[in-house]
């Protein structure tokens, strides 16, 4: 199956998504902030990325962007997420997301099918 890296500044969110995923037989990896999971993606061999765009630090959106801005060949296929805030919608935070390069979006809180959905389906694209 598939290498996916989780990005989440909240560590039981990261967990519950590591032990969805590792349900379907995929192996992840977790970060819990935007420079952890960079350095990650800069050195590790990933197929999906999923990066949650609120964090302390780097954010999503930077992470992404820096991501992109590589060119790499083999970059890993990447799933924005955000509950947003108050302050900074999460229509705004995934809309900056995917100019910028994510492969799909999903708001928080989304359910496993969801999920589910979005990995397998960004999954079968890379492999075609």
């Amino acid at each position: 199956m598939a290498r996916i890296l989780v990005i989440d500044d909240v560590p039981a969110f990261t967990a519950l998504l590591r032990m969805t995923l590792e349900t379907q037989g995929h192996r992840v990896a977790e970060a819990n902030d935007g420079l952890s999971g960079l350095f990650m993606l800069e050195r590790e061999s990933f197929d999906l990325a999923i990066v949650d765009m609120m964090m302390p630090g780097l954010d999503g959106v930077e992470l992404i962007r820096r991501l992109r801005a590589r060119d790499a060949p083999h970059a890993p296929a990447v799933i924005a997420m955000s509950g947003g805030t108050d302050e900074f919608p999460a229509a705004f935070s995934l809309n900056l997301s995917a100019m910028h390069g994510a492969d799909r979006v999903l708001y928080k809180p989304f359910d496993t099918s969801e999920l589910t959905v979005a990995v397998d389906e960004l999954l079968a694209a890379r492999a075609a």
